[in-house]
């Protein structure tokens, strides 16, 4: 097979590449992020419970990512440009809709439903597009990519804060609305295949998708995505109602969210870096175990700095992690089916997404505590590290 990555134009032309998976990224997961700062606006407008306003997102959590396995293969076969575009339309769509809401089936419809179309068509054919265009730089290219997440956070919750404060939760969804609009034409134009996937150079290597599910290595990694995410996006979305239960303002709390965002691009791109040079198990466990202490001292933080100690550095171990499992699947299984694979791991990881939410509201309504949460978080993200300690290299004809 040819290094097409070696050659200038291609060398260059797969940092622009990044830049729109950067971008895509930021704007579509700013948005999700922006979702706990509407929470209890929301919430406080219509009279729901806690349960309830979080069972949308978890709706998001399940829809999205049984999505992502399907937008997986649609960028394997019909590369990233036609899902973008769907991308884009989505999220613009569903965010000015939001605006419209005046029952709890309109909020599940329109976030639980059409916003995860929107969103499952940017994470995994992003990072398994970028991931064709790297071999050797592939942990810091996926990083990068990844690190448009933790941009996102630092971009929309605030700016979200701000227009709730300013303008009310329904032309502020109207605004975050029209960005996607004008973002995701630039993002569809210049988002191209990778040459390693010309028919020119032949079969790319690797694991099928039917070979991957077979081996020890998938559903250790699929478990461990799985048990971290519930403990971290329980997190993210009740931070800003958890932060104000503490007698944190809203434009506060949004600030102190942005400032999780911002510690995890700093995660995102150093372990992805760093993760090139020592291996990216190692590199996911320290950042599992930077969330787990972070998580256990949220439980005793009650003073500004304390909470500004807890974001940055949740932020940046949060991030770690986040900015290397996209760079797992090529690494462990090849390039033959990475989007097809990271879809269903994104797949199964989702459940975690969509649990650790709903849990976490349910369990506030019955104690009227986060502090519970708290601890589910704390042992969710233990787990978590247990099973990626037991990762080893994939091997074909493992059995399961």
């Amino acid at each position: 097979m040819r290094d097409y990555s070696s050659q200038p134009k291609a060398s260059h032309y797969r940092w622009v590449v990044v830049g729109m998976a950067f971008l895509a990224n930021m704007i579509g997961y700013g948005l999700v992020h922006s979702y706990s700062v509407f929470f209890k606006p929301l919430a406080l407008e219509f009279g729901w419970s806690r349960s309830v306003t979080a069972g949308a997102f978890s709706m998001y959590g399940i829809v999205h990512t049984f999505l992502a396995f399907l937008t997986g293969r649609l960028a394997d076969r019909f590369g990233p440009r036609p899902v973008m575009a769907m991308a884009g339309t989505f999220l613009a769509l569903s965010m000015i809709l939001m605006s419209f809401i005046k029952s709890v089936w309109q909020l599940y419809l329109f976030y639980g439903f059409l916003f995860s179309f929107g969103v499952a068509s940017i994470y995994t054919p992003s990072v398994a597009t970028v991931s064709r265009w790297f071999v050797e730089r592939r942990g810091f290219a996926v990083g990068l990519t990844a690190a448009g997440i933790g941009a996102g956070s630092l971009a929309f919750s605030p700016l979200s804060a701000w227009l709730i404060s300013s303008l009310g939760w329904r032309m502020a969804y109207i605004i975050i609305g029209i960005i996607p609009l004008a973002t995701f034409i630039p993002i569809t134009i210049l988002m191209r295949r990778s040459p390693f996937e010309s028919h020119e150079s032949g079969s790319p290597e690797g694991f099928r998708l039917s070979e991957a599910i077979k081996t020890p290595t998938f559903w250790q990694f699929c478990l461990s995505w799985m048990f971290t995410a519930m403990a971290l996006w329980a997190v993210l979305v009740h931070i800003v109602p958890l932060l104000t239960d503490r007698g944190i303002s809203i434009v506060q709390a949004g600030i102190l969210a942005s400032v999780i965002g911002a510690g995890s691009i700093g995660g995102r791109i150093g372990a992805g870096f760093i993760s090139d040079k020592y291996g990216r198990k190692r590199i996911f466990i320290i950042s599992l175990s930077i969330q787990l202490a972070m998580i256990i001292w949220l439980f005793f933080s009650r003073n500004l700095w304390m909470l500004f100690i807890f974001a940055l550095i949740f932020g940046f171990g949060s991030g770690g992690w986040t900015g290397t499992v996209g760079a797992f699947p090529a690494d462990y299984f090849g390039i033959r089916a990475t989007g097809a694979i990271l879809g269903l791991m994104n797949t199964i990881a989702g459940i975690g997404v969509a649990m650790g939410p709903y849990l976490g509201g349910f369990v506030f309504d019955i104690t009227g505590s986060y502090d519970y949460m708290m601890l589910i978080c704390a042992l969710s993200t233990l787990i978590a590290i247990i099973l990626a300690s037991l990762l080893k290299p994939a091997r074909r004809g493992g059995i399961i």
